[in-house]
């Protein structure tokens, strides 16, 4: 559906150009900003109907942000990509909601430190891991470990100033939480538990 969408919308703006080869090129980038849009509208209907929206937005964001950098699992099909990123972003989102009255400063802090250890020793080992960035240089990847060395180190002193001045207790869990998942992404188990369901997916599907 998204894919005739995209080749009718490729061919509408290619007649305004001159070479009919673009076609494929604008069916390919439009396919891809509509994908995005309807799981953006998705993930914050649901958050919406839920009364998630602010952790759902603070999750994602911190998600995509590092995804951006350090790569990640990726399902093989967009419903499978548009149901596990629901499912998961809408769990993140609501169970920092009902944990966030049980962490204190304290407790907060020290899942911050554990993060931020987790996130970087991970960085160092995997990143950039991903079919993504296959395409680039060794002196790009580096390039992006490099800097999502520096990125995790920033957002460790975002989330303690956001600590010390007693910021929303909620959404300061929804980004660790939201961080510590998308990199647990890169690690190799990760690929592996993707694979299993992908296979375990494919066998319902055949019998």
């Amino acid at each position: 559906m998204i894919s005739q969408v995209s080749l009718r919308l490729a061919k509408a703006l290619s007649s305004f150009g001159e070479k009919e080869v673009e076609v494929d090129y604008l069916r390919y980038g439009i396919e891809i900003i509509l994908c995005g849009f309807i799981k953006l509208l998705v993930l914050f209907g649901t958050a919406h109907a839920l009364g998630l929206l602010q952790p759902m937005i603070t999750v994602l964001t911190t998600f995509a942000f590092f995804r951006t950098l350090t790569g990640g699992h990726h399902y093989s099909t967009y419903i499978r990509c548009l149901t596990a990123g629901l499912l998961m972003m809408t769990s993140i989102s609501f169970f920092s909601t009902k944990l966030a009255p049980f962490f204190d400063f304290s407790i907060l802090l020290g899942l911050l430190c554990f993060s931020t250890i987790f996130g970087l020793v991970l960085t160092y080992k995997y990143a950039p891991s991903n079919h993504f960035y296959k395409k680039t240089t060794e002196a790009q990847k580096v390039k992006l470990k490099k800097l999502a060395f520096v990125t995790t180190l920033l957002w460790m002193f975002l989330m303690t100033y956001f600590l010390v001045n007693s910021f929303s207790t909620n959404l300061i869990l929804a980004s660790m939480i939201g961080f510590l998942f998308q990199m647990s992404t890169i690690h190799p188990y990760s690929y592996s538990l993707v694979n299993k369901i992908e296979k375990s997916l494919e066998r319902r599907k055949l019998s």
